[in-house]
């Protein structure tokens, strides 16, 4: 069952990195590096689903391989997917060193927070945030359908970190299924809404 769970998210991930690349492509710099930097967010995510499938069996070697891909989906991307709803919702667009500079902050922070070992109250900082910044970037979306739409991500987003996921705030629903199957569906809803935002503000810009 675990398996399809993971499954389930290397397919909603790999959609969602699509759309974004495709998206992107037609659009001024600034505009595509938010889309693009979604699209690896997701991209990350489908990899990590993708060694929770292949590699949940093996030695310690393989284990540290499946932590590192794990730590990479849950620390940097989700951050930073939350961070592209945020900026499209806001159409304040930043470059892709920008994007590049905050990925690295994001990398370092997990780092020293771990050494310092505040790994598990990092762990629940994330959830939390990630899940705001979510729904502070939809409540910001003007356009009703393509609010809904990210209302509906942030939700999933929402309930899959709070009440299902490894930062544990709620360890009565605690879930590793429920878990990647919130975030298979919240990752294509997030991609179409971000996508449709930022096409719309090309438009009216």
């Amino acid at each position: 069952m675990i398996s399809l769970a993971f499954g389930a998210l290397l397919i909603g991930a790999l959609m969602a990195a699509y759309q974004l690349q495709r998206s992107a492509e037609k659009l001024p710099d600034e505009p595509k590096s938010t889309l693009q930097a979604a699209a690896l967010s997701s991209l990350f995510i489908g990899v990590s689903a993708l060694a929770e499938i292949l590699l949940n069996q093996g030695g310690a070697d393989i284990q540290t391989l499946q932590r590192m891909l794990s730590n990479l989906a849950y620390y940097a991307a989700l951050p930073l997917i939350a961070s592209a709803l945020l900026v499209a919702a806001r159409n304040d667009h930043w470059t892709r060193p920008a994007w590049g500079r905050w990925l690295i902050g994001l990398f370092a922070l997990f780092e020293l927070l771990r050494r310092m070992e505040y790994g598990e109250l990092y762990t629940q900082i994330v959830a939390v945030t990630v899940s705001g910044v979510m729904l502070l970037g939809a409540l910001l979306i003007k356009q009703k359908l393509i609010q809904g739409i990210a209302l509906l991500a942030a939700i999933n987003m929402a309930m899959a970190l709070v009440l299902f996921g490894p930062a544990n705030l709620l360890p009565t629903f605690s879930n590793p299924v429920v878990y990647p199957v919130l975030l298979a569906a919240a990752l294509p809803l997030t991609a179409t809404a971000l996508k449709h935002q930022v096409s719309n503000s090309q438009k009216k810009a």
